[in-house]
């Protein structure tokens, strides 16, 4: 046994790691325990590994025989208070769109479990977004949310938003000052373009930043709505991240669409605010407090068209990965290569084994045609569902219409990244109010249906009145 191994075995280490182990599994229990009467604290817990996962670009793991992360342990949290809450809550067993999201998870586990026996742990490694995405898609559409839970929701998505700015605040500030290796910490060059909030972050702030353009347009939202929106925009064009632009900017069309009546009214102000946010960056320019900004800028748009920029890399990788694919047998097109089976591919003779940064191709490499059309269903029903369903109060007007253009911009958004978590909770409660859409008007038509005679089967009276 060597001195560090003697070292860790020591009283003093040992008692310690049993308190640690006892007080986090107390606290795991009392969690647990909380969330099957409170439904929020799954929501709660994602958010916050959310935060923390931004925060450790490396991330923190144990080690015990397999690295288990945090999300590990928050996603196995929100799958049992899932599980626990259908002994609360009926099981949404004939609705469809519950079926074909749990039937997306059952393709997915099939995947997982065959990979497992070919490729042992990396099998666990490529399916770990999945599963995180599809548990708290499943815990939002079965948690059974009302309306004092999702303004909750609401108002903690705000203040998510406003932990990851402090973030990049924090990193910008450290950076620049010296108190942080950003190749140390972000694993980078210095000459790179920092972003010390990646896409997954950024487009959640968008996110959040168009519902509140949406009730600032209204004029139903809170006071800061608009500030709010004004902020999380200005930082998702800060971030930089290219893609996460251009699904936000499809995602602001159609907020635009949908409240074009009330745009003359807040015309003014949106004049007012271009206008003054042009003359600040004018006067900062002219003293060149932005030319390091505007240089990033510039080239962060500009390396697009770059033939040997990231943009190109990875259409080369989805090119190969899709010739791969598409000459695979016919139950490998069908449901996709285990996980753990790996993305190797050549790039200007390099070899290439990270994911294809494009969630479609990666469906369909891993759950082949069938999983990708299971999970695509009940996306895009919940889509449609949130633009066009008729509402009956102003919350749920914003609810709805939020997350149908929230989910509208991450289908732009797969195009670059994959999904993660946050949408798939965002997925699980607009499939939720769908679901509860369709049981309210079946109950109303039952309702209104004729009455009649078990005998001569002429309407003798009405359910209720019409």
């Amino acid at each position: 046994m060597d001195a560090s191994t003697q070292d860790l075995l020591t009283p003093a280490a040992i008692a310690f790691g049993a308190t640690f182990v006892a007080l986090l599994t107390a606290a795991l229990v009392w969690f647990f325990i909380k969330s099957t009467a409170n439904r929020v604290v799954p929501i709660g817990l994602l958010l916050f590994g959310f935060c923390l996962e931004v925060y450790f670009f490396k991330q923190p793991y144990i080690q015990v025989g397999l690295q288990i992360y945090p999300n590990d342990i928050i996603s196995l949290f929100v799958l049992l208070a899932a599980v626990v809450g259908f002994a609360y809550r009926p099981l949404p067993i004939n609705d469809s769109p519950f079926l074909l999201w749990l039937a997306f998870g059952v393709t997915m586990i099939m995947s997982f479990v065959l990979g497992l026996t070919d490729y042992g742990r990396y099998a666990g490694t490529e399916v770990r977004p999945f599963f995180y995405m599809w548990v708290a898609g499943l815990y939002g559409c079965v948690a059974g949310f009302d309306e004092a839970d999702l303004r909750r929701i609401g108002r903690w998505c705000v203040w998510a938003c406003y932990a990851l700015m402090a973030i990049a605040l924090y990193y910008w500030i450290a950076v620049e000052t010296g108190f942080v290796n950003r190749q140390a910490v972000f694993d980078e060059p210095n000459t790179a373009i920092f972003r010390p909030v990646g896409s997954h972050g950024t487009f959640f702030v968008a996110g959040v930043a168009l519902v509140h353009t949406m009730a600032w347009l209204r004029g139903t939202g809170t006071r800061w709505s608009g500030w709010h929106a004004a902020f999380f925009l200005a930082f998702t064009v800060i971030m930089q991240h290219r893609s996460v632009w251009i699904a936000a900017a499809v995602g602001l069309a159609v907020v635009f669409l949908l409240e074009r009546r009330h745009l003359p009214r807040r015309f003014a102000l949106m004049l007012g605010f271009v206008l003054t946010l042009t003359l600040v960056t004018a006067v900062a320019t002219a003293f060149g407090f932005l030319d390091e900004l505007g240089r990033r800028l510039l080239e962060s748009t500009v390396t697009m068209a770059d033939d040997e920029g990231t943009f190109a890399a990875r259409v080369d990788g989805w090119i190969r990965l899709w010739e791969s694919w598409i000459a695979a047998p016919a139950h490998t097109l069908f449901f996709g290569y285990p996980f753990g089976h790996g993305y190797t591919r050549l790039y200007n003779g390099v070899v290439i084994e990270f994911a294809p940064h494009n969630y479609y191709l990666d469906l369909l490499l891993r759950v082949g045609i069938v999983g990708t059309i299971l999970f695509l269903m009940p996306t895009v029903m919940a889509v449609v569902h949130g633009l066009r369903v008729k509402t009956s109060s102003e919350f749920d007007y914003l609810l709805a219409r939020g997350l149908g253009v929230g989910l509208l911009a991450s289908l732009v958004y797969f195009v670059a990244y994959p999904s993660y978590y946050i949408i798939g909770a965002a997925t699980g409660i607009a499939l939720a109010h769908l679901i509860h859409h369709r049981r309210t008007m079946h109950a109303r038509q039952q309702a209104l249906s004729p009455v009649r005679s078990p005998v001569t089967g002429q309407i003798i009276g009405w359910r209720a009145e019409r």
